[in-house]
C-alpha cells in the first residue's frame, strides 16, 4: 500500500503545474488584448510622394494621411500647414475627409494633398509637416510631424506629339463644330446683338464690387434654404477671384498668409486686410480642419464680406 501511494504523488504533480500553467496563459492573453485596444486609441500619421524621382516638366503629388479609429468627430484637428520645400513650388492643396469600415470597426481619414512643381535639377526636398489633434472625450492635445521626403529632380522628359491621325480627326471636328456654330449664329445674329447691346449698357454701369456683391446675394438665399455644403469654398473663390480683378494679383495656388502679404503694398487699408484676413481664415478651418459652418457663422462671414466690398467702393 505504502509503494503505490508514493507513485500517485508525481502524477497529481504533474496535473497542478499544467493547470497552473493554462491560467498563466490565459491571464497573459487577457493582457495583451488590452494593450492592443488602448493602441487603438491614436492618431497615424502617414506621408508619401507618387513618386521617387520625378522630370523637370511633370509635376509630384505629395500626400499627408492621418488615421484613427472611430468617429470623424473623436478628434478636433488643427489646419495643416504647407511643407517647406526645398527645389519644389506648391501649386496648390486640396483635403478630403473619409470614413470607413474595416473588419467590423469604424475607421477615419483626413487626407491632404499638394500638387508640387520642380523649379530646379538635382535633389529636392519636402519638409516635415505638423499636426496637432484634441481628443475630444479625454480632452488630452498631443501633436505628431511627418518625416522629411527627398526627391531626386531628372531632366525634362521630352513630350511625344500626337499621331499624324490624331492630328486629322481633331481638324475635322473642330471644321465640323465651326460650321455647326456658325450656321446657329447667322439665325439668332440679330436677337443674340440686341440683347448683348442692352446687357453691355448694364454692364458698364456696375462696377466690380457691384457684381460681386450681386454674387453675394446669391450666397445669401443658399444660406436662407439651408444649404452650407459650398458655402466656404464659394466665399473663398468669389473673394480670391475679386482680389485678382482689383488688384491684378495671382491668388491661384498660395496660401492665405502669402495672399495678405501680397496686399501689404497696395491701396487697401490695414482694417481692410485685417477683416479680409478673418474671411479667409475662417474658410480655410473648413477646407483644412474639417470645421462645420453653421448657419450663424455663414450670416456672419457674408456680413463681413459685404462690409469689405461697401467699404472698397
Amino acid at each position: 500500500m505504502t509503494m503505490h501511494n508514493l507513485g500517485f504523488a508525481p502524477k497529481i504533480k504533474a496535473i497542478h503545474i499544467l493547470s497552473l500553467s493554462a491560467v498563466l496563459i490565459f491571464s497573459l492573453s487577457l493582457s495583451a488584448n488590452c494593450q492592443t485596444d488602448s493602441i487603438h486609441a491614436k492618431i497615424e500619421l502617414k506621408s508619401w510622394v507618387d513618386r521617387s524621382e520625378v522630370p523637370f516638366n511633370q509635376k509630384l503629388t505629395f500626400t499627408v494621411q492621418a488615421s484613427w479609429e472611430g468617429e470623424q468627430d473623436r478628434f478636433s484637428l488643427t489646419p495643416v500647414t504647407p511643407p517647406l520645400c526645398e527645389n519644389f513650388e506648391i501649386l496648390g492643396s486640396s483635403s478630403l475627409n473619409e470614413t470607413k469600415t474595416e473588419e467590423g470597426k469604424t475607421k477615419s481619414l483626413k487626407t491632404f494633398k499638394f500638387n508640387l512643381k520642380p523649379i530646379q535639377t538635382g535633389a529636392g526636398r519636402i519638409g516635415s509637416v505638423q499636426f496637432s489633434y484634441v481628443d475630444n472625450l479625454t480632452q488630452d492635445s498631443s501633436s505628431l510631424a511627418t518625416q522629411p521626403i527627398n526627391v531626386q529632380i531628372t531632366s525634362a522628359v521630352e513630350k511625344k506629339g500626337p499621331k499624324y491621325k490624331l492630328i486629322l480627326i481633331t481638324v475635322i471636328l473642330l471644321v465640323l463644330i465651326y460650321v455647326i456654330y456658325s450656321a446657329k449664329r447667322r439665325i439668332k445674329r440679330i436677337d443674340i446683338t440686341k440683347e448683348k447691346g442692352s446687357e453691355e449698357v448694364a454692364t458698364k454701369a456696375e462696377s466690380l464690387e457691384e457684381k460681386t456683391l450681386k454674387k453675394l446675394d446669391a450666397f445669401s438665399k443658399q444660406i436662407q434654404k439651408g444649404r452650407l455644403e459650398d458655402f466656404s469654398s464659394d466665399v473663398y473663390k468669389l473673394l480670391t477671384g475679386y482680389l485678382e480683378a482689383k488688384y491684378q494679383i495671382v491668388t491661384s495656388g498660395k496660401t492665405t498668409g502669402d495672399i495678405i502679404n501680397s496686399l501689404s503694398n497696395l491701396d487697401m487699408s490695414p482694417e481692410r486686410i485685417s477683416l479680409l484676413k478673418e474671411i479667409l481664415s475662417a474658410c480655410d478651418l473648413v477646407k483644412f480642419a474639417g470645421e462645420k459652418m453653421e448657419k450663424e457663422k455663414c450670416e456672419k462671414i457674408t456680413s463681413q464680406v459685404r462690409e469689405l466690398l461697401e467699404q472698397n467702393q
